[in-house]
């Protein structure tokens, strides 16, 4: 029950933070180009977010891992395995040097998607997507269309399956969510 009541205070809390004016502003814009990063994974491969463009739009998740992100990488993972030839999607954990918990999260999840190590948090930063450390950014969710472009941004936890295919569906080419 405690973890129940904490996921509902955090949602509460990124719903009530998009509400007030001084996190509006924050971070990456719509429209804005996403700048390049080269990462890797646990394993030491590394992924370049520019060799996805201009053949595939991405999803770009920043998380901690948490509870209430963990409930979606089904969701994520169901993307990436029926939709993979139209839309990368990339997990950056923002936990430093904490490679035990996405290494859990990877085994756990059978994930299949890039999960990649950012210890330095450099694209939180590049972003500006300024948050504590251990934790999420208010947007860790980016959708971006084949030109590297942000046409949406959200916090995952924070919003529907449905609303989240819809936003995808209007920025994959040739996809829809139904």
């Amino acid at each position: 029950m405690p973890n129940l009541l904490r996921n509902l205070f955090w949602k509460a809390a990124i719903h009530a933070g998009w509400l007030l004016p001084s996190s509006r502003g924050v971070g990456i814009e719509i429209g804005q180009r996403v700048p390049d990063f080269t990462l890797s994974d646990l394993s030491g491969q590394s992924l370049t977010l520019s060799k996805t463009f201009p053949k595939k739009a991405a999803v770009l998740w920043l998380t901690n891992l948490c509870e209430g992100c963990e409930e979606k990488i089904s969701l994520l993972q169901g993307i990436h395995e029926t939709r993979g030839d139209r839309v990368g999607i990339f997990a950056v954990s923002t936990l430093g040097e904490d490679r035990a918990t996405p290494k859990r999260i990877l085994q756990t999840h059978r994930m299949t998607f890039p999960l990649l190590m950012d210890p330095e948090d450099w694209v939180g930063k590049e972003l500006k997507l300024e948050h504590p450390a251990g934790a999420c950014p208010i947007y860790n969710l980016l959708i971006i269309d084949r030109t590297g472009r942000v046409k949406f941004r959200h916090h995952l936890s924070a919003i529907g399956d449905e609303k989240f295919l819809n936003e995808l569906s209007g920025v994959v080419h040739g996809w829809s969510s139904r």
